[in-house]
């Protein structure tokens, strides 16, 4: 997925390499995997593409080079919403006016961020997502396919919203 949005975003963007904690150098779908080292392609832009938001906050802590943020072109995103670096936003996803969108965040297909809410650092959103209007979404939080953060709603750090479940202010 992280190749086919990084070519719909930038057609002359290359894929160089993949970065992960094998001890050996391989190989997957042509694409050479590599134990992360700043020495590799130093210049290079890099992606954190990794679900876990500890370990996407683990790393990120760790890495030197420059970070990308992506935005597939299908997305909707108000003019003034406000977008971390790190973070990768997937088709058909709407973020509307006053929203804020932390780093390293994962913002899935036909994810809905309502106006005004705020969507922390490292928070991962599965599909069909939909963040209330002035919610507030804590560091690291994963939502679920079809999760609902109704308005005004603050989600507390590092919680996971299951699939389908309607979190409100009486929730906890």
């Amino acid at each position: 997925m992280l190749r086919n949005l990084l070519t719909s975003t930038d057609s002359s963007a290359e894929l160089l390499c993949f970065f992960n904690d094998a001890e050996k150098p391989h190989e997957v779908d042509g694409t050479v995997v590599f134990p992360y080292s700043a020495a590799v392609f130093p210049e290079a832009v890099m992606l954190l593409g990794i679900g876990s938001a500890k370990i996407r906050k683990s790393l990120a802590e760790k890495v030197s080079h420059r970070i990308a943020t992506l935005i597939h072109p299908s997305a909707f995103i108000a003019d003034d919403v406000e977008i971390g670096e790190g973070t990768v936003v997937l088709p058909q996803a709407v973020i509307q006016s006053g929203a804020k969108i932390g780093k390293h965040v994962i913002i899935n297909s036909h994810v809905c961020v309502d106006h005004d809410a705020v969507v922390e650092d490292y928070v991962t959103t599965y599909p069909g997502v939909y963040i209330g209007g002035e919610a507030l979404v804590g560091e690291g939080c994963l939502l679920n396919p079809n999760a609902v953060v109704m308005r005004f709603t603050v989600v507390p750090p590092y919680i996971e919203v299951m699939p389908g479940e309607v979190f409100h202010p009486d929730f906890l």
